[in-house]
C-alpha cells in the first residue's frame, strides 16, 4: 500500500510540476490588456498589429500618397523618429488608401531619397478600419494619433503637427509633436 501511494503521489506531483512548466511555455494574450490593437500589412508582404509595439509610445499617421499635407507631415515625423530612442518611442504610418498599393508606397518613399530624406519607420497598408483613430470618424488626412506604452488612445491631431517650433504666419493647430512626446514619455 505505500508503493502504489508514493507512487501516486510521486505521479500527481509529476503531472503538476509538468503542467506548471507547460503553462509558462504557451503564447497567450494579457488578460489584463485594455489596449487598442489592430492589425496592417507591411511593405514587406507580412502583417504586424498594434499589440507588437507594447511597452512604447506609438505615434500612428494616417495618410495617403496623393496627400500634400501628408507629405509635410511625414517631414516632421522624421524628426521626432531622430531625436527619440526606438525604446521609447515607434511611429507607424499607415496608408488608408485603398486604392494604394506596396509598390505604390514604395515609389513614394522613393521620392524622399532622391532628396536625402530616408523615411526609416514602419510603413503600411490598413487592414484593419483606422477610422475610429481618427479625431472624427469623417476627419480627414493627416490624422496622429498617440498610444500610451499599454495600447491605449491618449492623443488625437487631425491636419499637420509641427515637431517643436511653429513656422512664422503658421494658422493651424499650436500642439507640438515634441511637447506632446516628451508628455507621454515621462508618464
Amino acid at each position: 500500500m505505500k508503493k502504489s501511494q508514493i507512487l501516486t503521489t510521486s505521479l500527481i506531483i509529476t503531472i503538476l510540476i509538468t503542467t506548471g512548466l507547460l503553462s509558462g511555455c504557451t503564447t497567450s494574450t494579457n488578460e489584463n490588456d485594455n489596449g487598442e490593437n489592430f492589425k496592417f500589412a507591411l511593405l514587406d508582404g507580412t502583417t504586424a498589429e498594434l499589440n507588437d509595439y507594447r511597452g512604447k509610445i506609438v505615434i500612428l499617421d494616417l495618410w495617403a500618397t496623393w496627400c500634400s499635407p501628408c507629405q509635410y507631415q511625414m517631414l516632421e515625423l522624421k524628426k521626432a523618429y531622430e531625436t527619440y530612442s526606438r525604446d521609447d518611442l515607434e511611429i507607424l504610418s499607415i496608408n488608408v488608401e485603398s486604392r494604394e498599393s506596396n509598390t505604390d508606397i514604395e515609389n513614394f518613399l522613393n521620392q524622399f531619397e532622391e532628396y536625402d530624406y530616408d523615411l526609416e519607420w514602419v510603413f503600411g497598408n490598413e487592414i484593419d478600419d483606422t477610422k475610429k483613430y481618427k479625431q472624427k470618424p469623417d476627419s480627414g488626412i493627416p490624422s496622429i494619433c498617440f498610444f500610451d506604452r499599454n495600447g491605449e488612445v491618449i492623443f488625437k491631431h487631425v491636419g499637420v503637427m509641427m515637431f517643436d517650433e511653429l513656422p512664422e504666419g503658421w494658422t493651424g493647430d499650436e500642439t507640438l509633436l515634441k511637447e506632446k512626446i516628451d508628455e507621454f514619455i515621462i508618464q
